[in-house]
């Protein structure tokens, strides 16, 4: 499910075509037609139908020359009469000169070509990584059609994070694609076959039921709390995901109102040079009742689109490993306050003062000297991979605790 506008990037070179009175016309009349035969709501498509007849009796069109400039002007007219983000109408002769695709079987050229191209794209997966506190982090800025090789690609990085205690999903700059590759997705965080999306074609009476397949996951399944990043540029089959993981309440949403587009869309050819993208389906979820278009998927929790994996981070785990390690600050310490924290530790760790701050030698670290930094009273991170929280009791037993950047836990006894 991709916007209209993303089914011709370049802009036409100039060609002679001149609107004339005649022309212009023919093509709302056709258009209109089109809408009314396609759209996958006949009353607002009636409704649109109305405007442009309006627009052109009040000569709105009467002094555009310019086929394209005639097309923006009919495309902001559809939106205002009908405000749907996958409607869209364009100049395109080369384009319009393809016409539809012939009705034939698969090309296996082609669709080797197509996949050549997406797996030079990583199938538009940019980043996956575990973060501090053993958070898992995968982004990926579009779905491509499930072959077996973007499938790979999927389970690839998934697997990557099974074992992770949280996992984020950042669909910030994702603005869609394939319907069939959220479904794929999805189906890695459920582990029964569930009910999510399901696309409706009234103009046939068709309805594509939406369910998730535990089984086409290569035995992958995601247990973890799951935490979904959006934004305003999330579109279309982005929100798909986004909306089913909210409606299942298997996650919860992160960021910006997402665009609010979920209908399907197909070109229509209108002669002339004039390509239509009409939505001919729309969704609906059986948990809500309703689908996200012109509204879009509200988040849970709000956050600005530009944040920084660390702002996410101490937004969603404000007491986690690593919003405590963005708090530490070197502060200078009273050698009273922390004299029951000096001494030795298991390990041999040495924890001494010196020039008002705290120190520790560490001989499991082939004896570095590690400057400690202030959290909270008692609370402080040591290095690159462990904070401390001294004057702890375990049994009879009197130490401090090792939190780990990995969300480990352990304990080391003081020895004198």
């Amino acid at each position: 499910m991709v916007p209209f506008a993303c089914m011709a990037q370049q802009r036409p070179p100039a060609t002679p075509v001149i609107m004339t009175p005649e022309l212009t016309k023919v093509v709302i009349d056709t258009l209109s037609k089109a809408l009314i035969a396609s759209y996958v709501f006949t009353d607002k498509a009636q409704v649109m139908s109305k405007y442009l007849h309006g627009q052109l009796a009040k000569g709105a069109y009467r002094n555009i020359k310019d086929p394209q400039a005639f097309a923006e002007q009919v495309s902001d007219d559809l939106q205002t009469a009908c405000p749907d983000l996958h409607m869209g109408f364009r100049f395109n002769p080369q384009l319009a000169k393809m016409g539809p695709p012939p009705m034939r079987g698969p090309d296996p050229h082609q669709d080797s070509l197509r996949n050549a191209d997406m797996a030079e794209r990583n199938f538009m997966f940019t980043a996956v990584e575990i973060l501090p506190g053993n958070v898992g982090y995968v982004k990926f800025n579009g779905f491509v059609d499930p072959t077996p090789s973007a499938i790979q690609t999927v389970t690839a990085a998934f697997r990557f994070v099974q074992h992770t205690k949280t996992l984020i999903i950042d669909l910030r700059e994702n603005h869609g694609g394939s319907p069939a590759m959220v479904k794929q997705v999805l189906s890695y965080f459920f582990a029964e076959k569930t009910r999510v999306n399901d696309i409706i074609v009234p103009n046939r009476r068709d309805t594509s039921k939406g369910w998730t397949d535990p089984t086409a996951t290569d035995g992958i399944l995601l247990r973890m709390p799951v935490y979904v990043l959006t934004s305003s540029q999330t579109v279309s089959a982005a929100e798909d995901l986004s909306y089913a993981m909210q409606a299942t309440k298997r996650g919860t949403i992160v960021g910006e109102k997402t665009a609010g587009g979920s209908h399907p869309v197909g070109p229509v050819f209108l002669g002339h040079g004039f390509v239509a993208g009409i939505p001919f389906a729309h969704t609906y979820n059986i948990h809500t009742g309703t689908e996200w278009e012109g509204t879009g998927v509200i988040p849970e929790i709000a956050l600005k689109a530009g944040a920084s994996l660390d702002e996410v981070n101490s937004t969603l785990f404000p007491n986690s490993w690593y919003a405590n390690q963005q708090k530490a600050v070197d502060r200078p310490v009273d050698p009273t306050v922390v004299q029951a924290f000096l001494g030795t530790y298991e390990g041999g760790l040495e924890f001494y003062v010196k020039d008002n701050a705290l120190y520790c030698k560490n001989p499991e670290r082939g004896g570095q000297v590690f400057k400690l930094r202030y959290i909270s009273p008692g609370f402080y991170q040591l290095d690159e991979n462990v904070q401390v929280k001294f004057g702890q009791q375990q049994g009879t037993a009197s130490g401090m605790q090792f939190y780990w950047s990995d969300g480990n836990i352990s304990f080391k006894p003081k020895t004198q």
